[in-house]
């Protein structure tokens, strides 16, 4: 056979194959896509109350997949350093996301204590319950504003409001606002002073944060112990690899040197999670 015919040929079989793989690989990658759309969506509607469309945090997210891909590639060129920088990548929005809502979850336990005491005033000024809920939402800084706000929203939509607390207790997931939204449906069934039982919630939560600050500042030693232990193996590579580049360069093309890194990596992630749940004291 002539080589020119066996050219096209294996290029015909190789475009077949490839054709083949794709089709194949479309509809789980059209599923996959739906499922991450629909996690972005949860989060970035329900947990931060952004309205962005889930399919951009998506093309974000494969857009960090292939930069991170080609970075890790063109960094140590080999083709598990492309696979492992399609893996950061892929991590990277959902890191984002996760720590944006730590964030607004830390700023909605701050502003928790003044919230209730608004309430409270509301209360004793002689407003109703969903008075006194606009006027959290009208008077108070983000984002406890906007979940209250959300809470109306859904109120003045045609739910009853029992099951609006319930959903923003639900939506915000912090044991001190199922505390709240508790005492207020519990004061709707069965009646009493609002206004002093607000009180009482303030002053509980206030105890609460504070044996919680006392906490922080006790495992603060342990927690920094567990950052510079996830940042002390990078760091080292780097000041090696100015004193050995050939040794350090050895460590990512060698198999013996990969799986020392890969035993590396594992002990040092192994070691952060031991101490981050040896400190994560929950009261």
């Amino acid at each position: 056979m002539p080589p020119a015919t066996l050219n096209i040929l294996t290029n015909l079989c190789l475009a077949a194959a490839v054709f083949l793989g794709v089709l194949a690989g479309w509809e789980p990658l059209r599923r996959w896509v739906l499922k991450q759309e629909q996690i972005y969506g949860h989060i970035l509607r329900t947990g931060l109350l952004l309205d962005i469309r889930p399919r951009s945090a998506t093309f974000f997210g494969a857009g960090c997949v292939v930069v991170a891909a080609v970075a890790g590639y063109g960094v140590v060129h080999d083709p598990l350093a492309l696979i492992a920088g399609a893996v950061l990548g892929a991590a990277v929005p959902m890191l984002m996301l996760r720590f944006l809502r730590r964030r607004r979850l830390a700023k909605l336990e701050d502003q928790l204590v003044d919230a209730v005491q608004a309430l409270s005033s509301g209360v004793r000024a002689g407003l109703n319950l969903v008075q006194a809920l606009e006027l959290v939402a009208q008077n108070l800084p983000a984002p406890v504003s906007q979940e209250f706000a959300h809470l109306l929203r859904e109120y003045e939509y045609g739910v009853p409001i029992e099951s609006a607390m319930a959903n923003a207790a639900s939506r915000v997931d912090l044991g001190n606002y199922r505390l709240l939204f508790s005492a207020l449906q519990t004061h709707r069934q069965r009646g009493g002073d609002l206004g002093a039982t607000l009180d009482r919630i303030a002053e509980s939560i206030r105890e609460i944060q504070r044996l919680e600050k006392r906490v922080e500042t006790l495992t603060a030693q342990g927690r920094a112990a567990a950052r510079w232990m996830a940042c002390i193996t990078p760091i080292i590579l780097a000041i090696l690899y100015f004193i050995d580049p050939v040794g350090v360069t050895m460590l990512f093309t060698d198999d013996i040197g990969r799986l020392l890194l890969a035993a590396i990596v594992v002990m040092n992630v192994a070691g952060f999670a031991w101490i981050k749940r040896i400190v994560a004291i929950d009261i």
